[in-house]
């Protein structure tokens, strides 16, 4: 019989569901609850700010390529893309050519209207030789900053899509792609119009943001009156900050299925935000003053993804990070190369959570959280079991950080019950692993599961 959640559940409940995860992982929901941060993953989102790298902003670094990112990023793309073609289509119809005024010099004779008074200083006052000819040409042009803009936000996209195509593949069989495939050519199309029939181009040196400033600013004083641009700065934004993203259409459940490590990710970075959301709550903390560091720069450098202060401590939160106090080098397991070099072997938890005393830095108690997203049941103990080794191996290689204890947490998932089971050291009692497989059955019950799981890891860091 299953036990109410909040009790001493040591003892397995339930047996094996027999049903895939994939046929009950609640994706969307988790997604929603997770996206913007799930979108920090990458630098994605550093795209348009000041200080944004273009390229290394958009792509992952060579030799990196994640395919969790370029499933986003083409959910993202299929999610947005025919919003941004109606816009872009809409400004290659209408494109109006501007008069311009340009000033020339000519040593033979004037090109257009003479500049008088160019013509008397150049002439009269400083008596170059040979003598000059001053002239203002007006001529009709289409290179104004809002069409550059467009242009280049279509050969960004275009890009993208590229980048895509490369690392994911083409899969032409695939929904998705064929999808990709259409949306890439039309937004070809009409970036060659630009570029051919009207002439329209940038220099080199314009970024996204240098012409973004430029189309600001004419807005600003009414040299444009026509909406449409700011309309495309904000869809290229959504965009490529990875919002809006559609997870029940059948081009996103195309990409899934043939991408899974999407959903370890996203599993990953969902308790992230829930663990952080309970936590607070848990320390009076109103969810509005909770800032996360974005999940890339707190991998980069070893920072916190989350800092929680408040009861006369504080609570960090690291993700696949070891921080400072974790080093390489303090590993206790290696092996020789064929060269006859020594290489560590490291194992990182997904999620590392510390106490401090407020206004220390000195760890009070440390909890390594693993997000397993697999569907354990403890009538089968295989993989249940593996994984409990690669805890006791961890312990094995960081020995003098966790000195007298030690605790652990597997959080997997089911949809037959909640189950928890934790092991323990026969010789030290301060050791334990915590393996917990969350109903995720309803939103009632993974709520449930939910509260288990924030109850132990509570108790693990002696916030009680």
């Amino acid at each position: 019989m299953q036990k109410r959640i909040g009790e001493n559940e040591n003892i397995a409940v339930g047996g094996g569901t027999g049903v895939d995860k994939v046929e009950y992982f609640p994706r969307k929901k988790l997604f929603e609850e997770s996206q913007d941060l799930v979108a920090t993953f990458y630098s994605t989102g550093d795209y348009i700010s000041e200080n944004a790298s273009e390229y290394t902003s958009m792509l992952t670094k060579e030799n990196e390529k994640d395919e969790f990112y370029y499933c986003l990023y083409l959910l993202s793309m299929l999610s947005n893309t025919n919003d941004l073609l109606k816009v872009i289509e809409h400004i290659v119809k209408s494109l109006n050519s501007f008069r311009v005024r340009r000033k020339v010099t000519s040593i033979e004779e004037f090109q257009g209207e003479i500049d008088i008074e160019a013509y008397i200083t150049r002439n009269y006052v400083e008596k170059v030789s040979p003598k000059e000819y001053p002239s203002v040409i007006k001529y009709s042009t289409f290179q104004m900053p809002e069409y550059q803009l467009t242009l280049y936000i279509i050969r960004r996209v275009e890009e993208i899509y590229h980048s895509i195509f490369e690392i994911l593949g083409d899969n032409e069989k695939v929904t998705a792609f064929k999808m990709a495939h259409r949306y890439c050519d039309r937004i070809k199309k009409n970036g060659l119009l630009l570029r051919r029939k009207y002439g329209v181009d940038y220099k080199r040196k314009e970024t996204y943001l240098s012409l973004k400033k430029k189309v600001i600013y004419r807005y600003r004083n009414r040299k444009i009156l026509n909406k449409d641009f700011k309309v495309l700065i904000q869809l290229f934004e959504k965009m490529i900050q990875l919002k809006g993203i559609d997870l029940s259409s059948s081009e996103a459940l195309d990409v899934l299925d043939h991408y899974p490590e999407f959903d370890d990710r996203l599993y990953e970075i969902w308790l992230i935000r829930k663990s952080t959301e309970m936590l607070a709550h848990s320390m009076g903390i109103d969810r509005s003053m909770v800032i996360y560091n974005p999940l890339f720069r707190a991998r980069k450098n070893n920072e916190s993804v989350v800092s929680l202060t408040g009861n006369g401590y504080r609570i960090e939160i690291l993700f696949q990070n070891r921080k400072k106090f974790m080093p390489k080098e303090d590993l206790k397991w290696f092996y020789w190369t064929d060269d006859g070099k020594q290489d560590e072997i490291g194992a990182i938890p997904d999620l590392i959570f510390i106490r401090y005393m407020d206004g220390s830095d000195e760890p009070e108690q440390i909890v390594l959280v693993d997000a397993k997203n697999r569907t354990w049941t403890f009538n089968h103990m295989e993989p249940i079991k593996n994984e409990i080794v690669q805890q006791i191996y961890i312990h094995d290689n960081f020995i003098t950080l966790f000195k007298d204890r030690y605790c652990s947490m597997l959080v997997a998932h089911n949809i037959e019950t909640l189950q928890t089971r934790k092991y323990y050291h026969k010789d030290k009692s301060g050791y334990e692993i915590d393996v917990i497989s969350m109903n995720m059955e309803n939103e009632s019950e993974l709520n449930n599961s939910l509260e288990k799981y924030i109850e132990d890891l509570k108790e693990y860091l002696d916030i009680l």
